[in-house]
């Protein structure tokens, strides 16, 4: 997965949810509570989103853009469709 990859869902998956990035960085600490639920999104099966970095300290995450805003979620939760 590189910057400018189009992503859906992987098979089997429905939704996933992705974080913001003040949300990303607080994931650092051992335990999070989500105080505020604009720090994460649902991204359903039959949308896209285009990615803009992979995370370099943690090559399993990568930043995307979705809905005018940016989010990060997981590798393996998402399939580069173009």
């Amino acid at each position: 997965m590189k910057p400018g990859d189009i992503v859906a869902l992987r098979n089997g998956r429905v939704v996933i949810q992705l974080l913001s990035d003040s949300m990303e960085r607080r994931t650092d600490v051992r335990s999070t509570v989500i105080s505020n639920f604009s720090d994460i999104m649902a991204f359903r099966r039959g949308e896209t989103a285009t990615v803009i970095e992979v995370n370099k300290e943690n090559t399993a995450r990568v930043k995307i853009f979705y809905k005018s805003t940016v989010w990060w979620g997981n590798v393996s939760d998402l399939l580069v469709v173009g």
